[in-house]
């Protein structure tokens, strides 16, 4: 794949001098700068995966034996408030809530067990533990009344060499093993997401250290996810557990809004299609609650490494805890004309991510997942050329609104009219919706130009109207602008590149070669060192000469600012002492 010619400029302040930046870059990059999308080899095939789900829940299930009616387990309820504060949940933009999580702080430690004095089954953590000569297997069961799908936040794991833990449900779904500390590696971790309001745990070894397996052997669960009647999801795929909504004439789905628009039943320009194989929804814990959004996979320049670097919005995730909590839910989709649900056995999912960078002056976060895409994914191609003041400008999205299967939207640029005085042009493009709309969970999906190259991604809306989503007169669509913040990310995106002479990127807390010295403070962006946090060092800045003299004669206090670096311009006492 050939590289792009692009031009680099050092980070800029100032919205008059970042918009020229913008279109200086413009002209040199023309309409067709960036890259276009790949496909990965292979194909998701969802029977056989649900045939393998069955087989693994099943065999786990058998492994419970006939000690299963020894389990206590765990059990938690949402009270009148909680359900409320779920039925209640704004639905028409932005992060849409759709689950709380309930403690549990249940610690599993088998350090203090006689494997030779409890040799059999005994109770054991509110579970059931089962030793023989070569084996041991523990299993528990956690119930969250009402739910309509549930997840677990697992702590404190560290399972030595051999020790398998399972989530899984009688039902048919089963997934893991997670082994070692976690799918994070820190040995903390969300579950994937098992339908219905019960989830059972597993830990199983079978081998010849079991006494010292057993003491080093140790998990915590802290709580479960009690998903609310707005993950739709479930439906999707058990709708046995529930009463199933038909595909009305109304709407796509019988909660959507009545100008959101199957994709399978739009006729989708051809630059377009493939990226049906790279929109996810996905779901993710925030501050004790749970919400779902959409997102995307993007290409990089280098060709064929298909590193699963994941675009969604800032206001959905932009904590490292955030993105480590996703579960991205891919190629879920229903057929035209059909049932709103329509079950076809699975559907690929993909648990945790990485943090890379994010910024809510363009709502965008760049993530890199930690499992590898599903087999056939597309990566889409994406292009830094402003779009934000280019009227008329066709653009085309593929989203999840309301956790309904993939719908698609098009969109207008529109350079006047109604603007939001926190979200200028430029950081977001403004556009009016001409085909289909978005809702609430369609809140980070990647909007398209007619390349199908990524330009930005959902922010929201702006105008007067916000609560009929099918207003486009008296509303805007709202995307964070991939032009504006291209230079935070093309480090990942075009590993080929190099960062600007007083670029911090890569440089904690030394000079850059322009002369800028670099805090070492971790951003929790992946590098901890990047333009906006950059300080640039006059002669008598106290930047790398701490507790000493300054190149222009200032004495610099020893002081730590508790910024990384512990001095600062702020502790510089000018004097001959």
């Amino acid at each position: 794949m050939s590289r792009s010619y692009r031009c680099h400029q050092s980070f800029v302040v100032m919205a008059a001098v970042l918009l020229a930046t913008l279109m200086v870059c413009s002209s040199a990059l023309g309409q067709e700068a960036g890259i276009l999308g790949e496909r990965m080899p292979g194909a998701f095939d969802a029977e056989i995966k649900a045939v393998e789900d069955r087989a693994l829940s099943e065999q786990l299930l058998a492994a419970e034996g006939l000690d299963k009616a020894l389990v206590v387990g765990f059990e938690v309820a949402l009270d009148r408030k909680e359900i409320e504060r779920l039925a209640d949940a704004p639905t028409s933009t932005g992060r849409l809530l759709v689950g709380l999580a309930k403690g549990i702080g249940a610690e599993v430690t088998f350090s203090d067990v006689d494997r030779r004095a409890r040799k059999g089954s005994s109770h054991h953590a509110k579970g059931v533990l089962r030793i023989n000569d070569s084996r041991f297997t523990w299993f528990t069961k956690v119930r969250a009344n009402g739910a309509t799908a549930t997840r677990l936040h697992f702590t404190d794991v560290k399972l030595p060499n051999g020790v398998e833990l399972f989530v899984y449900s009688s039902m048919g779904e089963a997934f893991g093993p997670y082994t070692g500390k976690g799918v994070n590696g820190n040995g903390d971790f969300w579950s994937n997401t098992v339908m219905g309001p019960e989830v059972r745990v597993q830990l199983q070894y079978r081998g010849e250290q079991i006494d010292r397996v057993l003491a080093a052997t140790r998990l915590k669960i802290a709580e479960v996810v009690h998903q609310g009647p707005n993950f739709e999801l479930a439906k999707h795929l058990r709708p046995e557990l529930f009463e199933q909504p038909g595909f009305g004439s109304k709407a796509f789905c019988s909660f959507n809004a009545s100008c959101v628009q199957n994709a399978s039943c739009s006729s989708l320009p051809g630059s377009v299609q493939s990226a049906r194989d790279a929109v996810a929804h996905y779901s993710f814990v925030s501050g004790g609650s749970s919400f779902i959004c959409s997102g995307g996979l993007l290409n990089d320049t280098d060709t064929s490494s298909f590193i699963p670097y994941f675009l969604t919005a800032n206001h959905c995730v932009s904590s490292s805890g955030e993105v480590s909590s996703i579960e991205a839910f891919f190629q879920f989709s229903t057929p035209c004309g059909g049932a709103c649900f329509n079950p076809n056995g699975a559907v690929p999912r993909v648990l945790g991510a990485t943090l890379l960078a994010g910024a809510s002056s363009s709502d965008f976060t760049l993530a890199r997942l930690n499992q590898s895409a599903p087999a056939g994914s597309f990566f889409i191609g994406w292009s830094p050329t402003p779009v934000a003041f280019s009227n008329g400008t066709q653009l085309n999205r593929l989203s999840h609104p309301r956790g309904a299967p993939q719908a698609f939207s098009q969109q207008q640029v529109t350079t006047g009219g109604v603007s939001c005085g926190s979200l200028p042009r430029g950081n977001f493009i403004y556009s009016k919706d001409t085909f289909g709309a978005t809702e609430g969970g369609s809140s980070g999906s990647p909007i398209l130009n007619t390349s199908g190259q990524v330009v930005g991604q959902l922010f929201g809306a702006c105008g007067t109207n916000l609560g009929n989503v099918c207003d486009s007169q008296n509303n805007s669509t709202v995307d964070g602008a991939f032009a504006s913040y291209f230079s935070q990310v093309d480090q990942f995106l075009d590993p080929g590149t190099s960062p600007p002479q007083n670029s911090c990127q890569g440089r904690c807390g030394g000079q850059a070669p322009g002369g800028c010295w670099c805090d070492d403070q971790c951003t929790g962006f992946g590098d901890c060192c990047s333009d906006f946090n950059q300080v640039c060092a006059s002669p008598n800045s106290c930047v790398g000469n701490c507790g000493g003299q300054a190149p222009g004669g200032c004495w610099c206090d020893a002081q730590c600012e508790g910024f990384g670096d512990c001095c600062s311009n702020k502790v510089t006492i000018c004097g001959n002492n």
